[in-house]
């Protein structure tokens, strides 16, 4: 009877935890929501972890995010102030926007182009860019191509370097992420992707633009640029920061407001994968290294701990590397506590995260070895020598001379 009593006491404890909401007891995962874009990724900006997919490799036509691209490829081939003009080719493009007229044999430099580039997404822009640096856009196409294999791209081919339909004009939501990744050390192409409205000047005019799009009032944006053919439908890329955190969505093939909304749902869901991880505890880092015929104990300037996806951290590394010291002035001056004896790089994907100082934890003093005196040679060294090795040889003939007289 007890015994019954006790299994139907476990049995209704059993009843009672199964009842529970899941959120109270499964772990901290969050569900992955969905999204209407028929392709989404998100990405950590700093390492190029995944934080969101929605057949992210998927391939499927990009529209105008093409021109992320083009804006690397302008920024890296082009110098400032450089003059960029305009063939029938380029003209006779589609057009994106209606706000500047542009003429043969009209000029703009670098900086203007990318912001007509971005600003208005101009299509004729696009192609004028293509044919100043490579001759063509065929020829254009091939450093595209070859540009975003080198910035992660695994599964894209682009043929027009303004996204104009060409069915062989294909990539994905990750390959995008990745190429945008690109543009973070160009602060110039982040303005530009930025800039809601602006007054650039030709050599022939001077017009106000402005950006129709509608991500600037988004929650935590930095930069942004959509696109938008009857085959892609619509496409969009969003950087956001948030603390320290910061990444690049894309969503394709969507339809608009839609598109808006998928992108606010897609970062709060990656800001929520993220979390404060140790990468090196000040406290418990220790080494020692030999410098010339002494054992220097090091510690840590500072701790490192950075924002990650959550269990990132696992797989970052932290590199040792010494600064060269010279033997001389380690004899003259020592080191000294507190002193830089190298640093700590923390990478994750080839990308240096954080750099911390290794100091020296005591004074370490060293003492010069006394120079060996060199062996001298002279003649009359020689001479004495050669005189010594002929008298020991007389006094050995001699003594062997005598023994064999005494013997016979």
């Amino acid at each position: 009877m007890k015994r019954a009593k006790i299994y139907t006491m476990l049995l209704t404890a059993v009843l009672v935890f199964l009842s529970v909401p899941s959120r109270y007891y499964a772990n901290t995962e969050q569900q992955q929501p969905d999204v209407v874009g028929k392709y989404a990724v998100s990405i950590d900006a700093k390492t190029g972890d995944v934080l969101y997919d929605k057949n992210a490799n998927a391939q499927a036509y990009p529209a105008s995010i093409t021109k992320v691209l083009t804006a690397i490829l302008l920024m890296e081939h082009v110098a400032p102030g450089e003059q960029i003009g305009f063939s029938q080719t380029a003209l006779n493009q589609d057009k994106s926007n209606y706000q500047i007229e542009l003429q043969p044999g009209e000029t703009i430099d670098r900086d203007t182009a990318l912001m007509i580039l971005m600003v208005l997404s101009a299509n004729d822009v696009a192609v004028a860019i293509a044919e100043h640096i490579a001759g063509s856009t065929e020829a254009f196409s091939k450093l595209m191509n070859e540009k975003a294999v080198e910035l992660g791209a695994k599964n894209s081919h682009f043929v027009t370097p303004n996204g104009l339909h060409d069915p062989a004009h294909i990539t994905t939501p990750y390959d995008m992420a990745m190429i945008t990744r690109g543009v973070l050390k160009y602060p110039e192409i982040l303005k530009a992707m930025s800039t809601k409205q602006t007054t650039v000047t030709t050599s022939r005019q001077t017009v106000s633009i402005f950006n129709k799009a509608t991500f600037f009032e988004l929650p935590n944006f930095i930069a942004g640029k959509t696109g938008f053919t009857d085959q892609a439908h619509h496409t969009l890329i969003l950087i956001n920061q948030k603390d320290n955190m910061e990444i690049i969505n894309v969503v394709m093939s969507s339809h608009r407001p839609d598109i808006y909304n998928d992108m606010n749902v897609i970062a709060n869901y990656a800001f929520n994968s993220f979390e404060k991880q140790t990468m090196l505890d000040k406290a418990t880092w220790r080494k020692q290294e030999k410098l010339l015929d002494k054992s220097v104990h090091m510690e840590l300037e500072r701790g490192s701990e950075l924002l990650l996806k959550r269990g990132e951290g696992k797989r970052v590394q932290a590199n040792f590397e010494p600064l060269q010291f010279n033997d001389e002035k380690l004899y003259k001056e020592g080191i000294h506590k507190g002193e830089v004896l190298g640093q700590v790089r923390v990478m994750k994907n080839g990308n240096v995260l954080d750099t911390v100082n290794v100091l020296s934890k005591d004074d370490v003093a060293y003492e010069k070895p006394e120079p060996k005196k060199p062996l001298t040679f002279s003649i009359e060294a020689a001479a004495l020598g050669l005189l010594a090795l002929c008298s020991l040889a007389f006094v050995v003939w001699k003594v062997r001379r005598r023994v064999k007289e005494r013997a016979m």
